[in-house]
């Protein structure tokens, strides 16, 4: 967490850039329900617990508040389009049309994150790290049976995080591709958690070994996250803490 840098004003997003808003289910406000379409709003009603509902609903609002100010229009007016390509219900991942910039969401326990560029494919995975998780279980059909080895020789007391940095890794770069889990993360090779983060193999897409940057983020304790880019023209990325601009209510539009 302390390589967020805490802005009172949201920075250009320039070409070749990345910038990552990280957020806490603590930052939600009343005032942020305000700031969601009437799409939106009625997927927030539909969660059962709190917790979902909150890091929906700071997903939405950080997406909204960063990219009004980037487009110069009120959060509301940014044309998120949540259609699902394959059925075309209002599911799918959020993204702006042809020619606008580019988003990816993800949260997990107390964390949200939300990465923007201005052209370059994007896709951010954070994952909490559980202590219950049975590792070898969750590895079959994600991982392939080289990185299965390759993780059974971490300590144990290391595989929990190893796994969810393969995991992350993985999710990061179906999510950026657009795929997330219609294909299976088996398709994909990436390296292991003691490496640099590193695309090897993706079956059936060897073109995208070649152009795809991957990185590992900092989502403090007990937290693992990567992104993926399509793109090895990238040559910044920066990381902020949203709760400056999820404190302001003078950003709601009137």
């Amino acid at each position: 967490m302390k390589d967020w840098e805490i802005v009172d004003s949201v920075p250009e997003l320039r070409s070749h850039h990345c910038q990552v808003w990280w957020a806490q289910i603590s930052d939600l406000q009343c005032w942020h329900y305000n700031l969601l379409n009437e799409i939106e709003r009625e997927k927030a009603n539909l969660f059962h617990h709190s917790e979902d509902r909150a890091r929906f609903m700071l997903g939405c609002a950080i997406s909204r508040l960063v990219l009004g100010k980037q487009l110069t229009m009120s959060p509301l007016q940014v044309p998120i389009d949540r259609t699902c390509s394959v059925c075309k219900l209002a599911h799918g991942r959020p993204q702006l049309p042809v020619g606008m910039p580019q988003l990816s969401v993800s949260h997990s326990g107390e964390r949200v994150a939300v990465a923007f560029t201005t052209s370059t494919p994007i896709g951010i995975d954070v994952e909490q790290i559980n202590s219950n998780i049975d590792v070898l279980k969750m590895a079959v059909g994600v991982l392939t049976d080289i990185e299965i080895a390759q993780l059974m020789q971490l300590p144990v007391e290391r595989r929990i995080e190893g796994f969810l940095t393969y995991w992350t890794r993985k999710e990061a770069i179906l999510k950026a591709t657009g795929e997330g889990l219609m294909i299976s993360p088996s398709n994909l090779t990436v390296s292991t958690p003691d490496h640099l983060p590193e695309l090897l193999v993706f079956q059936d897409k060897p073109q995208l070994v070649e152009i795809t940057t991957l990185m590992n983020l900092q989502p403090g304790s007990d937290y693992v996250a990567s992104i993926a880019l399509l793109n090895k023209d990238v040559t910044e990325m920066r990381q902020f803490d949203a709760g400056k601009l999820l404190q302001s209510s003078r950003l709601l539009p009137h």
